[in-house]
C-alpha cells in the first residue's frame, strides 16, 4: 500500500477509503479465518464415515415412525441400519431424548450422505453467524478471536466429522443469554428451552435464573419447555417419552452410556467409580471396593461444584456472564459422560473471561488449549490417576471462574447441599446386593443372542462390521428354559424372584441344573448385553 502511495499510483482519497475499509471490517477477518477452517472440515468430512450422525439420522427416522423401542435398543437400531444396506456403522441413540428427532426432521428428508453435508453446512453457518454477533456484543478483542480456531481446533473438527449438534447447542445458549441481557424474555426462554429439551443438561440455566432471583424468566423457560414437550409428545408419542424418562435416562445419568468404566469420558464419575467400584472383568484392581465411599465422594464433589456456582452467581464482584458460564462449565463437570465435541461449549467461559483481568484471560486460554488438545486416548496404559488430565484442567478452569468472581468458601451452604444430595442418593446405600456374576472371565462386545451347539455355548455379537458368531469353551451338559422367566425385567425361577437390579435382561436359561445364565447390560451401556449367571437358590 505504501509503495503505491509513494509512487502516486493511488490518490489520497483512495488511500483514505482503503484504510477506512481495513479498520472498519478488521473485526471480521478472524471470522473469515474461522469460516474457511469450517468449510475445509466440511469438505473433508464429506468422504468420512457417517459416525454419530448415523444415530441422529436413522434413529430420528424410526422415532418419527413410532418405533422408539427399536431406536433405544442398540442392537436393533444397528441391525436395521445394516438391513438398509449401510456398512461400517455402529451407533447408540441412548443419549438423545425423543425431541432430538424433531430437531433433525428437516434433514431426514434427504439421503443420509447429503443430509450430513447439509446439516454440517447449516450448523457451521449458524455458529459463525452467532459468533459474529457475540464478538460484537461482548466486545471480544481481535487477539482472542484469531485464536478461537486454534484453541478449539479439535472440538470444531470433531463436531463436523462426527456430524454432531454442539455447534447449534452453543448458538442456542449464547443467543439465549444475549437475548436475556437485552431484556427479551420470550426469545431467551424459547432459545434456552430448545437447548434444554434437545440435550437436557442445559437445565442448569434454570438454576442460574432461580439463584439470580429471575423467577419470571425461569417461569417463561419452564412454560416454553412444557410447550415443546407437548409438541414432542404429539409427534413422538407419549410412550416414547415415558420409556425415555423412566428407562433410558436413569441409566445414562448413571454413566451407563456405552461403557461404564471408561476413562475416555474424562469425568469425575468415571474416576471415582474406577477407584471404588469393583467389577471382576472391567475393574478388578480397585483402590478400595466400597459403594458407600463411591456415593459419599460423588456427593461431596457435586456439593462443592454447586456451592461454587451459587457463590459465583450471588457475588457482587462479578458479571452475569461469568455466573452463566460457571453453571455451564459445572454441567460439563457433573456429567458422567464426556466428549471432545461437547468442549465447544467452553467457548462460553472464554468469552466471559475476555472482560476479566488480562492474567485470568491468559490462564484461561492456556487451560483451554490443553483441555482441547490433550490426546487422552493415548493414556490407556498410564496409572489411573494420570488418565484424567482433562478432568483436572476443567476443574482448574472452574476454579479460575470462582477466583475471578471473588467467591469465598461458606461451610453452611456446602453442608446443606451435601445433606440434600446425600438424602437423594440414600436409596443407593441400601440397595440389594447383586448376586449375579460374569459368565465368561473376559470382556465381551455387544452380545445379542446365544445358543447351545454341540454341548457348547455359542454367542452372537454385533459391531461395526455386522454380526459374528463365537464358540466358547463353556460346556453344557443339559439346559432348559421352562422353569425360568423374566418378568418386569427381573429373573424368576419357579415363581421365586432371583434379581432386583435395574439392568436389562433377556434370554434366561437353566444350565447344568445349578446355574441360570442370561443376557444383561449390567455395568455396561444401555442395551450393550453380555452374559451373566446367578446360582439357583
Amino acid at each position: 500500500m505504501d509503495f503505491y502511495h509513494k509512487n502516486n499510483l493511488l490518490s489520497p482519497f483512495t488511500v483514505l477509503i482503503f484504510n477506512f475499509m481495513l479498520t472498519r471490517y478488521s473485526l471480521y477477518y478472524p471470522i473469515i479465518f474461522l469460516t474457511a477452517l469450517l468449510a475445509w472440515f466440511i469438505y473433508k468430512a464429506a468422504g468420512a464415515p457417517f459416525s454419530d450422525f448415523a444415530g441422529y439420522y436413522f434413529g430420528g427416522q424410526e422415532l418419527l415412525r413410532g418405533n422408539y423401542q427399536y431406536v433405544y435398543d442398540t442392537y436393533s437400531l444397528n441391525a436395521l441400519i445394516a438391513q438398509k444396506g449401510y456398512t461400517g456403522v455402529f451407533v447408540c441413540y441412548a443419549p438423545f431424548p425423543p425431541f432430538t428427532s424433531i430437531v433433525f426432521a428437516p434433514f431426514l428428508l434427504l439421503p443420509v450422505t447429503v443430509s450430513k453435508i447439509v446439516f454440517n453446512i447449516f450448523s457451521a453457518a449458524v455458529f459463525v453467524w452467532v459468533m459474529t454477533r457475540a464478538i460484537k456484543f461482548f466486545s471480544i478483542p481481535a487477539r482472542v478471536t484469531w485464536l478461537i480456531p486454534v484453541l478449539f481446533f479439535i472440538p470444531l473438527r470433531n463436531n463436523i466429522f462426527f456430524g454432531q449438534a454442539y455447534l447449534l447447542l452453543f448458538a442456542l445458549l449464547i443467543e439465549g443469554y444475549m437475548a436475556y441481557k437485552k431484556g427479551r424474555m420470550v426469545l431467551a426462554a424459547v432459545l434456552w428451552s430448545v437447548a434444554i429439551v434437545f440435550k437436557l443438561f442445559p437445565l442448569v440455566v434454570l438454576f442460574f435464573l432461580v439463584v439470580k432471583k429471575q423467577c419470571k424468566q425461569a417461569l417463561y423457560c419452564v412454560a416454553a419447555c412444557a410447550l415443546l414437550g407437548v409438541v414432542s409428545v404429539l409427534v413422538n408419542g407419549f410412550a416414547a417419552w415415558q420409556y425415555y424418562v423412566f428407562t433410558i435416562f436413569p441409566r445414562s445419568a448413571s454413566g451407563d452410556l456405552n461403557a461404564s468404566y471408561t476413562y475416555l469420558f474424562q469425568s469425575a464419575f468415571m474416576l471415582v467409580k474406577n477407584l471404588f467400584v469393583y467389577d471382576a472383568v472391567q475393574n478388578p484392581h480397585v483402590l478400595f471396593n466400597s459403594q458407600p465411599l463411591f456415593i459419599f465422594s460423588m456427593v461431596l464433589y457435586k456439593a462443592a461444584l454447586l456451592v461454587g456456582c451459587v457463590g459465583i452467581t450471588l457475588s457482587k464482584k462479578t458479571t452475569d456472564h461469568i455466573a452463566f458460564t460457571g453453571w455451564i462449565t459445572a454441567s460439563i463437570l457433573l456429567s458422567p459422560n464426556g466428549s471432545t465435541y461437547s468442549l465447544i461449549l467452553l467457548l462460553l467461559p472464554l468469552l466471559a473471561l475476555c472482560n476479566s483481568r488480562r492474567s485470568y484471560l491468559y490462564i484461561g486460554m492456556a487451560l483451554l488449549f490443553f483441555i482441547n488438545t490433550i490426546p487422552v486416548q493415548s493414556l490407556a496404559n498410564w496409572p489411573l490417576l494420570l488418565q484424567f488430565p482433562r478432568l483436572y484442567l476443567l476443574l482448574l478452569l472452574f476454579l479460575l471462574l470462582v477466583i475471578d468472581a471473588g467467591v469465598r468458601f461458606r461451610p453452611k451452604p456446602f453442608i446443606a447441599l451435601f445433606i440434600v444430595l446425600l438424602l437423594a442418593d440414600a436409596p443407593k446405600l441400601f440397595a440389594q446386593k447383586n448376586n449375579s456374576t460374569w459368565l465368561l472371565p473376559y470382556e465381551l462386545p455387544l452380545v445379542y443372542a446365544y445358543v447351545i451347539k454341540d454341548n457348547r455355548l455359542v454367542y452372537y455379537y454385533w459391531d461395526e462390521k455386522g454380526s459374528h458368531e463365537t464358540v466358547t469353551g463353556y460346556f453344557v451338559q443339559q439346559y432348559s428354559t421352562g422353569e425360568v422367566q423374566i418378568q418386569n425385567n427381573q429373573l424368576y425361577y419357579k415363581g421365586k424372584r432371583l434379581t432386583s437390579t435395574p439392568d436389562r435382561k433377556q434370554q434366561a436359561m437353566l444350565i447344568n441344573g445349578h446355574h441360570i445364565i442370561y443376557l444383561s447390560d449390567q455395568n455396561r451401556g444401555f442395551g450393550f448385553y453380555a452374559l451373566r449367571q446367578v446360582p439357583l437358590p
